[in-house]
């Protein structure tokens, strides 16, 4: 075996970290840790030995395509994690993960759930809507919007134009107001839970934009602007001039249409059979299976990734120790490939509290930060461990040459040009984890793992309901309140607002004891509050008229005036 002055020795990372004997598949018992599943450091070929990182540490593994990262890196961490029961949510970009593990995986007592990008007919179903939707039903207004919030940044900010980012912010704003109307509409017409979709997100920004008459002068938007929230966010495409309008859209139709060709994924999105709450409570392992020709659905992964650790947080506080009650395993494999996911930095550097870890695989330092730009260093400096297996990047190479420091000469302890030939076959890794100094190592590949072979597990076809479509016709009340009001009466002559109210005329009037007229004050502004604008005016007018010819409202009573 090769080896590099002044690097650790080997021993130490063996004694200091949790070790797992691959030829009896068991831990080595360890009293002092609640966890003893982790990352693989390194393998002892003599004993027989992968030692792992059982502590909240997350990791980055380098490695450029075909350097096995999957094989000596993630499918070993999966076994690992396993067999000492610890969740995982993984990011599984040709399916090879789950048609090696997911069968292993359900002998050991886990719960699998397959989230299909693939193929959605397949698998089980994920409605990004359906926790936003449940926090409005409940009253809670504010989670409801942080989620919806979530889901529009993820799905139309993922990939900002650097070059004029307004368009996307905007289809952004454009999305969250139209996701707060849906839950408006769907709560107040007491419409079915599978009717909350992205379906109908598109179908209402068809309704509210594409109709007849401008947006902003069709009853649909003033049922809207009722809501402050719904109003704010929707007002600058519902009031911007037609061609900034017609932009905003064109880019939110555009963030959209990967839905819109694909029914069978709309359908899938429509329904919901999975409860993120149980992954930090059970053991459960998430595949979420993309095409890995193609990046058009990765946004929903980096969706799903954002709102399950989210909701996993949120949970994690209503308990006592303000945790997850069985440590979660991110294991992002291409990780730099995925849309930009939001606040991933607050992510990271929160996560370890919360018995959440991070397996973040690269292909490189540069794809890592055309992603993320400056938010990249960040996330790098919370990877406590770094797991090298091969590169051309200059860049990157410098610095592990740096890091790995220099002999008594000058000279680095690894050079470039060593880093660069790290032997394949070995599974060869230099490794950096904790406080300790570089270590050069060999790797397990996940064929000589041992243990029985498991028969591929296939993806289950699971019934769902029928994907409900809106058409957003408003309740006959609700229309009744913003229809405009006609100022002619019924013998064609506008109505005249400086003339008095006549008992036939307004029904609150009364005649009262002595001959005089007596209002129903109560009665009259209950009528004259379902009137909007311009009768509300009229009233105003007539207050005022009466006052100016010495007219007063004298009260009688609790709820009467009597006019003098």
């Amino acid at each position: 075996m090769k080896s590099f002055s002044n690097f650790e020795n080997p021993e130490k990372i063996y004694s200091t970290y949790q070790r797992f004997l691959v030829s009896k598949q068991r831990f080595v018992k360890n009293d002092s840790q609640k966890y003893v599943g982790g990352v693989p450091l390194m393998y002892d070929k003599a004993t027989e030995t992968l030692v792992v990182d059982p502590y909240d540490t997350h990791t980055l593994v380098y490695g450029a395509t075909g350097s096995l990262k999957s094989r000596s890196v993630v499918m070993p961490t999966m076994k690992v994690l396993g067999i000492a029961g610890e969740s995982m949510i993984i990011n599984d970009s040709k399916g090879e993960l789950y048609s090696k593990l997911a069968a292993e995986l359900q002998t050991n007592g886990f719960n699998i759930i397959v989230i299909n990008l693939r193929e959605p007919a397949l698998g089980n179903a994920w409605n990004p809507l359906y926790i936003p939707y449940k926090f409005y039903k409940q009253g809670n207004i504010d989670k409801a919007a942080e989620f919806a919030n979530d889901v529009a940044n993820n799905l139309v900010k993922g990939e900002t134009s650097s070059s004029d980012p307004f368009w996307d912010y905007s289809a952004a704003d454009l999305l969250f107001g139209l996701i707060m109307l849906l839950f408006k509409y769907a709560k107040e017409h007491s419409v079915s839970e599978t009717s909350v979709n992205i379906g109908n997100i598109i179908e209402l920004r068809r309704i509210l934009f594409s109709g007849q008459k401008k947006a902003k002068d069709s009853i649909l938007w003033k049922y809207a602007s009722e809501d402050e929230l719904i109003s704010a966010s929707l007002s600058g495409s519902v009031f911007a001039p037609n061609d900034t309008m017609n932009s905003i859209l064109s880019v939110f139709d555009q963030k959209m249409r990967s839905f819109t060709i694909q029914p069978t994924l709309l359908d899938m999105l429509a329904n919901n059979d999975i409860d993120i709450a149980k992954i930090g409570t059970e053991k459960t392992a998430v595949f979420l299976i993309t095409p890995d020709e193609k990046t058009t659905y990765h946004m929903l992964v980096s969706l799903f990734i954002k709102q399950s650790y989210e909701y996993l947080i949120y949970t994690a506080t209503l308990n006592k120790l303000n945790r997850v009650e069985n440590r979660i395993n991110y294991i992002l494999d291409e990780f730099s490939s995925l849309p930009a996911i939001n606040d991933m930095p607050a992510m990271i550097s929160a996560a370890r509290s919360r018995d959440i870890r991070f397996l973040l695989i690269v292909q490189s330092k540069h794809q890592l930060k055309k992603r993320y730009k400056e938010e990249a260093d960040t996330i790098i400096s919370n990877c406590s461990n770094w797991i090298f297996l091969t590169s051309r990047e200059l860049e990157l190479l410098r610095e592990l040459s740096e890091l790995c420091g220099e002999k008594a000469n000058r000279t680095p302890n690894i050079s470039v040009y060593d880093l660069q030939h790290l032997s394949k076959s070995a599974n060869e890794a230099i490794v950096l984890c904790g406080r300790m100094k570089p270590a050069f190592v060999t790797l397990l590949d996940i064929d000589k793992f041992g243990g029985k072979k498991k028969e591929s597990l296939g993806i289950e076809r699971y019934s769902r309901e029928k994907r409900s479509r809106l058409d957003f016709e408003l309740k006959e009340d609700i229309k009744d309140k913003y229809k405009p009001i006609n100022p002619f009466g019924s013998d064609g002559r506008m109505l005249n607002p400086f003339e008095m109210p006549s008992s036939q005329s307004i029904e609150a009037v009364k005649p009262g004891s002595n001959g005089s007229s007596v209002i129903d004050i109560d009665e009259m502004i209950k009528k004259i509050d379902q009137k909007p604008g311009w009768t509300v005016f009229l009233f105003r007018i007539f207050i005022f008229t009466a006052a100016e010819n010495g007219i007063s409202f004298i009260r009688q009573g609790e709820n009467h005036v009597k006019l003098d």
